[in-house]
């Protein structure tokens, strides 16, 4: 997968884990078995609500930055493995898998990248990796996990098991509220980077099949960056 495609999906992967930047202390750490119960219920939650839609605020930090960089957009989910996200303002972009084909579209640049699933092994494991934080299933064979009451909700600490993710995000934190929603994530990536994101708006309605279609704009160059 190329840099930039690999970028995309980690960014993505930010958004489907949830994180709060409250400290730690005073907060109990679930048992073992506390946390898989935990996992269950939220396997269940997704079974009975498979649609997830949301709009998101997201911040950047690094090192190479002399101030953050901020930006907004939506997020669309259907499990299994259905999404959409979009981000606007000076860098958009948008991500869209349909559970077959995953294009990613950089309209400044009137570009688009194909990855297809189910023919590229790479990119397949790439999308169970994401998914998983938001279905939940196979959680524990893609990350390793701590999990922490907050308040009336849960935080979760995540490290990726995948060589490929790790060697671009080191940690993800989760925060769900008691209903199980999305509250604000962060993401901790090489070389200090940080990624913190700010759920609003969340909505368990039906999503429309067409949400997750895409078809390339006319005059953009479709590349296929894992070939063919």
């Amino acid at each position: 997968m190329s840099q930039s495609g690999i970028r995309s999906l980690c960014t993505l992967l930010t958004l489907l884990l949830l994180h709060s930047g409250a400290p730690l202390f005073g907060q109990a750490e679930l048992s073992v078995a506390d946390s898989e119960a935990l996992i269950k219920k939220l396997q269940a939650h997704r079974e009975k609500a498979p649609a997830l839609s949301a709009e998101f605020i997201e911040e950047k930090t690094s090192y190479l930055l002399n101030k953050p960089i901020q930006s907004e957009g939506t997020l669309a989910f259907q499990a299994p493995n259905k999404f959409r996200r979009e981000i606007h303002g000076t860098n958009p972009s948008t991500t869209v898998c349909d559970g077959t084909k995953l294009w990613i579209y950089y309209p400044s640049f009137k570009e688009v990248e194909l990855f297809s699933l189910g023919q590229q092994a790479q990119c397949d494991d790439d999308i169970a990796v994401l998914t998983a934080g938001l279905n939940f299933e196979n959680i524990a064979q893609f990350y390793s996990y701590r999990i922490f009451r907050d308040g009336t909700g849960y935080r979760f600490v995540l490290t990726p098991r995948a060589a490929g993710i790790k060697s671009i995000i080191i940690e993800a934190t989760v925060w769900l509220n008691s209903n199980f929603q999305i509250q604000k994530s962060e993401a901790l990536l090489p070389k200090g980077d940080r990624v913190r994101t700010r759920y609003e708006n969340q909505r368990s309605a039906p999503i429309p099949a067409a949400r997750f279609e895409f078809t390339p704009p006319p005059g953009v160059h479709v590349s296929h960056p894992l070939g063919q």
